[in-house]
């Protein structure tokens, strides 16, 4: 019973989480440019490269707000971006040679984006999950919702702790299912 209990220990939220000391957050009162260094800070590796794709947002009281991610954040650059790719009058795809005509005034627009309040960047917070829940839960509200992080919270929901990866979840799974735990 006890290694029973063990193993399904292994398996909570709060065996997996990384603190947020060490994932990139910032305050929703900083500007892109801010919000930029704050994630480009958390790099590993000879190239240095980024080690997370996105960032939580919290308000002034310590409160989950929002993400950034990298791809809001190109988006945000310029508008017109995100337009491109959901078409034109009567067609969908992919256009990539209009990528060539966009990328002029992309250089120009973007500069002047990079003093904007982060909270223009911002996309809505996958559902978070609390640290004595299940990591499988994790998993599955990821699967089902198309997400790679969710926030984690302390179990009176007010605190945010740091948040759960695709990535230790699988991690996780592999060692338990290969009998390398």
């Amino acid at each position: 019973m006890a290694a029973e209990l063990e193993g399904k220990e292994r398996f909570l939220v709060k065996g997996l989480v990384i603190p947020m000391k060490r994932f990139p957050h910032i305050e929703d009162e900083l500007n892109l440019a801010e919000a930029v260094r704050a994630l480009q800070a958390f790099t590993f590796g000879e190239y240095e490269r980024m080690r997370y794709s996105e960032m939580l947002v919290l308000d002034a009281d310590n409160q989950l707000v929002g993400r950034v991610s990298l791809q809001s954040i190109l988006k945000g650059l310029d508008p017109n971006l995100a337009q491109m790719f959901e078409g034109f009058q009567g067609k969908a795809g992919e256009f990539p040679n209009l990528s060539i005509l966009w990328g002029n005034s992309f250089f120009s627009a973007c500069n002047s984006r990079f003093g904007k309040n982060i909270k223009e960047f911002m996309t809505p917070l996958p559902t978070p999950v609390k640290e004595n829940e299940s990591a499988l839960k994790a998993l599955s509200i990821m699967l089902a919702h198309n997400e790679t992080v969710l926030p984690v919270l302390n179990e009176a929901g007010d605190e945010v702790l740091g948040v759960i990866r695709l990535e230790e979840i699988f991690n996780a799974i592999v060692r338990h299912c290969s009998g390398t735990v």
